[in-house]
């Protein structure tokens, strides 16, 4: 197992006109590669980006370059499409090429178990057994949060790829719900299987109390907030929120499991 990170976190809280339409259209289509242009002993040449973010295939190119002061690298979008530009000799040319060839593949599908626990002031109660990542790292929380049992109520599974929103459905041991809402990025090469939670948020909905006759509102804003980094492998725990008239708190943890 990998070292644990742990974080936890309360946070309560077309040019206008004359173009004709297909003509229109053709503006917003992805600009065609430019050819080689040679300087000397030196190429330029465009690489599209498919899957990694630009700063990493910056990264990755100037690490092909044993002489940095031969080479020049800078990136761009243009129509939503990412270009990496690279002033080179063709032999270092070469090496980014295939660089990028064996790290820019297609989006790979990662996914994330999302843990809802109740947090109590008093000793355990014998409730659903925690698992033992989740116990290690709450444990390495002993010192920040004054809890002293935890009870899981709740697991979700969310499943895809970079930059694309996903969603999932908690509920705790009174009924009330709890909607997830994750989007990440890769930030590493393969080997390194690092990501990025660009946006991570719990919201609470409306419910009935059991044996209550009206709904209880909830906040409207999210519960927990927050963005974060994580490797294949760690949990996290990324925030905690107090339950309202009670001396317990919600407390969410996250694991991101193989990438296919």
């Amino acid at each position: 197992m990998k070292s644990t990170i742990v974080r936890s976190l309360l946070l309560l809280v077309l040019l206008p006109g004359s173009l004709p339409a297909k003509q229109a259209e053709k503006q917003t289509e992805k600009p065609p590669e430019p050819p080689v242009v040679s300087s000397g002993d030196r190429q330029t040449i465009r690489y599209e980006i498919q899957s990694l973010d630009l700063h990493t295939a910056e990264v990755l190119a100037w690490d092909q370059c044993a002489q940095k002061e031969r080479c020049r690298v800078a990136s761009t979008e243009i129509t939503g499409h990412k270009f990496l530009e690279v002033g080179a000799e063709p032999a270092v040319q070469e090496k980014i090429a295939r660089a990028l060839a064996r790290e820019d593949r297609q989006p790979r599908t990662h996914g994330f178990q999302i843990l809802l626990l109740t947090a109590s002031l008093k000793p355990g109660s014998g409730g659903v057994e925690v698992p033992a990542n989740v116990q290690k790292a709450l444990a390495d929380l002993k010192g920040f949060l004054p809890y002293k049992s935890y009870e899981v109520l709740d697991t979700a599974w969310l499943s895809g790829t970079q930059e694309r929103d996903m969603g999932a459905r908690l509920v705790d041991h009174q009924g009330a719900v709890y909607q997830v809402e994750l989007r990440f990025h890769d930030t590493g090469s393969a080997a390194d299987r690092s990501l990025f939670v660009d946006a991570f948020r719990l919201r609470a909905e409306p419910f009935k109390p059991q044996g209550a006759g009206v709904m209880e509102a909830r906040p409207g804003g999210p519960l927990i907030d927050t963005s974060f980094g994580v490797k294949e492998g760690e949990t996290i725990v990324v925030g905690t929120s107090k339950t309202t008239g009670s001396n317990e708190a919600v407390v969410v943890l996250v694991t991101a499991v193989s990438a296919s």
